[in-house]
């Protein structure tokens, strides 16, 4: 059976690993919003409540209570 004569580095175990595509990051798509110039997801509404330009939810919605 095969064993290694020397102790493999923590270097050189990264730079095998890092060459085939396991480390490489994985950003969301993130976008710049027109209108308001704030960071969004693509395909979701914005902070402000807007989806494509358009109105989609009032900010002033009541929070619902909870019965105590």
């Amino acid at each position: 059976m095969a064993v290694p004569k020397k102790k493999t580095s923590k270097s050189r175990r990264g730079n095998r690993r890092g060459s085939n595509g396991t480390y490489n990051a994985n950003f969301p798509n993130v976008l710049i919003d027109k209108e308001t110039g704030e960071y969004k997801l693509a395909h979701h509404i914005a902070k402000d409540g807007t989806y494509k330009g358009k109105k989609i939810i009032d900010k002033k919605l009541k929070k619902s209570t909870q019965a105590e």
